[in-house]
């Protein structure tokens, strides 16, 4: 009788663990996903006009970038430039593929741990051609982890990260992988267009270096050789000079400088299948060099003697 008692007991007990298993399959699981959503953002990048930063790094000081006559550019203030290549892709890129990985919030207490509040994180609005909103988005802080290199994983020199983010106007906040902080929180100067040259090095043809006191020459290339007016050049130097020149960019932006005078220093790049490429350079009183391009017309840069100054700008001595 016993056996048989304690057999019908366990019978029981399985069909109750059978009840609540199938109760938490079908019911409680399913609930606890809803309440995270597959994307937190789905909106057609075709029609956005308008992107409004506020990065913590810049104390709150927003600004945009907006397409102008298919354009893509960026403003602070009165301050206006082109913006650089691929941002505003890569910024409509991440917000789409933005996938939460787990709800870690849903109080607004604890806005302030994960750093998603409109004073303790980045946010991000974008706009459609009428000034709404298609995505407003806080980014917070993130944390990261040392973890085993593993195919497909997100992360960098074996290094996991999770950002925590907010919907502006929700209280939930979400965990998801990956590095955004460090995409969006930085400062104006980061996404403006900084390029002095850009070309491919096996389309040049001809350097012309304009100098003061008559000092310049032209490197030139002559049956697949290269000469500095008509001596013969370092093959090695100019091939590494070509290889710098052909992505050089400026580091430090100066947006008060107005030439009132003619260039002190100029490259002209010319070649095959590209425009004429020129770099004019003005010397201050100081030491001080300031940097333009045609490519870049309405934009200065400032730099010391040892700085881009002299990666784009080479005696005769550097190339023979």
């Amino acid at each position: 009788m016993s056996n048989r008692f304690d057999n019908k007991r366990l019978l029981y007990i399985l069909s109750g663990l059978a009840v609540i298993l199938v109760f938490t399959v079908l019911v409680k699981i399913p609930k606890e996903r809803a309440t995270i959503k597959d994307r937190i953002f789905e909106f057609d990048s075709t029609k956005v006009e308008k992107i409004i930063l506020y990065p913590k790094t810049s104390l709150g000081m927003s600004f945009e970038i907006f397409r102008d006559n298919g354009i893509w550019k960026v403003k602070q203030e009165n301050i206006v430039s082109t913006s650089r290549k691929m941002e505003v892709e890569n910024i409509m890129n991440e917000i789409l593929s933005i996938k939460p990985q787990n709800l870690v919030s849903k109080n607004k207490e604890k806005w302030i741990d994960f750093e998603v509040t409109d004073s303790t994180g980045t946010r991000i609005r974008i706009q459609d051609g009428k000034g709404k909103d298609m995505a407003d988005l806080i980014v917070g802080r993130f944390t990261f982890k040392q973890v085993e290199n593993q195919p497909g994983m997100y992360g960098r020199n074996n290094i996991q990260g999770t950002s925590y983010v907010r919907v502006n106007g929700e209280n939930e906040v979400y965990g998801i992988d990956g590095f955004l902080s460090l995409s969006f929180n930085r400062s104006f100067n980061d996404w403006r267009d900084n390029t002095l040259s850009e070309f491919s090095e096996n389309d040049v043809t001809n350097i012309r270096f304009i100098y003061p006191a008559d000092s310049g020459y032209v490197l030139s290339l002559r049956d697949s050789k290269w000469f500095l007016d008509n001596n013969p050049a370092d093959s090695a130097n100019v091939a590494s000079y070509l290889s710098s020149l052909s992505n050089a960019d400026g580091q430090d932006f100066n947006d008060t400088f107005k030439p009132d005078v003619n260039p002190d220093y100029q490259v002209l790049i010319e070649g095959n299948n590209l425009l004429n490429i020129n770099v004019k350079c003005y010397r201050l009183q100081d030491g001080t060099f300031i940097l333009n391009s045609s490519l870049n017309p309405d934009i200065f840069f400032s730099s010391k003697a040892d700085g881009v100054f002299s990666r784009v700008f080479k005696s005769k001595k550097d190339l023979i």
